[in-house]
C-alpha cells in the first residue's frame, strides 16, 4: 500500500510538472508570423486583426512578416531557415500542400511543419459576369451549365493556375463541360476582365469579391459548399446540385518541426481566446467567414490537413503535376 501511494505521489508531481511546465512558458521578445501573400489579399488580411488581438493577450508585439513569392513557397524556404524557437510561425493554406505534392518545396512541408490552429475557413465562389450574364440570358448556375452544354466553348472562365487551389475547385466544378480557359497574371486584372464582361466567371473566395457583388457588377452563380450560404441564400450551392466540389481557404497557423510545445500550447490558448473577441467575431462577418467553422486545435486542424492532403494529391495526380506521393501503398 506504500510503495502504491509512493507511486501515486510520484506520478501526481509528474503531472503537474508537465502542467505547470506549459503554463510557465511565457514570451519574452516579439514574435513573428509570416504571411506568403501579399499585404491586402485575404490571407494578410486574415492575419492582421488577428495578430493585433494576440498583441493584447500575450503582451509581446506579434509582427506580420509577408514574404512572398514562388506562390507561397519562398515563405516556406524562409521560415524553414528560422530557428525553431516558439518565436517565428506562418500563415499557410492548402496552397502551400499543393506545392509541396508537386516537389516546388526543397524539404517535405507535410513532416516538417506542424498545425497549429486554423483561423477562417472560407467558402470559394463561382461568381459571373453581370454583363456576359444578360448577354447569354441565363441567371443561376444550373442556367448557365444548360447553356454550355448547348453552345460548347462559348463560356469563358478566367484562371490564374490550375494547379492551385481556385484552379483545383474550380475545374471539380465544371467537369463535363466545354469551357475556354482563358489565364491571367493576377487576380485584379482577372477581376477587372469579369467586371468588363470579356470573361464570363472566375471562382475566388467570397471575402475577396464582396465590394464587387455588393456593387453589382459581378453575380455569385455558385457557392463550392455543403449548404446554401446564409449570405447568398437564393445562390445554389455545389453540393445541392450533385458537384463534388467544396474546396475553399483554410488559413491557419504553422510551426517549424521541433518548436517547443509549451509555446505552441499557449500561442492555441491565446488564439482560441482571441477567436472569442466581439471584433474578431464582427470580422469573420464581414467576410463571410462564419459560414463554416472557424477556429480549430492542433488535433482538430492536423486531421482537417491530412484530409485536404489526401484530396489534393488525388487532383494532382490525375493533373500529372504530383511529385511526392504521401499516400503510395
Amino acid at each position: 500500500m506504500k510503495k502504491f501511494l509512493s507511486a501515486l505521489l510520484v506520478l501526481s508531481f509528474v503531472v503537474c510538472s508537465v502542467g505547470l511546465a506549459s503554463a510557465e512558458w511565457k514570451f519574452e521578445r516579439k514574435i513573428s508570423i509570416v504571411c506568403p501573400w501579399g499585404v491586402g489579399g485575404g490571407a494578410d488580411s486574415t492575419l492582421r486583426p488577428m495578430a493585433n488581438l494576440l498583441k493584447n493577450i500575450l503582451g509581446q508585439e506579434v509582427e506580420v512578416v509577408n514574404v512572398t513569392g514562388g506562390n507561397g513557397v519562398t515563405a516556406v524556404e524562409y521560415v524553414y531557415k528560422q530557428p525553431a524557437d516558439g518565436y517565428t510561425y506562418m500563415l499557410g493554406t492548402q496552397s502551400l500542400f499543393m506545392q509541396d505534392i508537386q516537389g516546388t518545396t526543397s524539404m517535405n512541408f507535410k513532416d516538417e511543419f506542424i498545425p497549429v490552429a486554423r483561423l477562417v475557413h472560407a467558402i470559394n465562389v463561382i461568381t459571373a459576369s453581370k454583363v456576359a450574364m444578360e448577354k447569354k440570358g441565363y441567371k443561376t448556375f444550373s442556367e448557365m451549365r444548360k447553356y454550355v452544354q448547348d453552345n460548347p466553348f462559348e463560356v469563358s472562365v478566367g484562371m490564374l493556375t490550375s494547379t492551385g487551389l481556385d484552379g483545383a475547385s474550380l475545374k471539380q466544378a465544371i467537369e463535363g463541360l466545354d469551357i475556354l480557359d482563358v489565364s491571367y497574371p493576377s487576380g485584379s486584372e482577372m477581376n477587372s476582365a469579369l467586371v468588363g464582361g470579356h470573361i464570363d466567371i472566375m471562382v475566388t473566395g467570397t471575402d475577396e469579391i464582396e465590394g464587387l457583388i455588393t456593387a453589382g457588377d459581378i453575380v455569385p452563380l455558385l457557392a463550392l459548399c455543403e449548404k446554401r450560404m446564409k449570405r447568398y441564400p437564393d445562390v445554389e450551392c455545389s453540393v445541392e446540385l450533385g458537384i463534388n466540389s467544396v474546396l475553399g481557404p483554410a488559413r491557419g497557423i504553422f510551426a517549424k518541426k521541433g518548436t517547443p510545445k509549451e509555446a505552441i500550447d499557449v500561442l492555441v490558448a491565446a488564439i482560441e481566446k482571441a477567436s472569442q473577441d466581439p471584433s474578431w467575431q464582427a470580422f469573420l462577418v464581414q467576410g463571410c467567414y462564419d459560414e463554416r467553422p472557424g477556429f480549430a486545435g492542433p488535433e482538430e486542424y492536423a486531421k482537417a490537413c491530412e484530409e485536404d492532403y489526401k484530396l489534393l494529391s488525388d487532383y494532382l495526380k490525375a493533373e500529372g503535376v504530383m511529385k511526392k506521393d504521401y499516400y503510395a501503398k
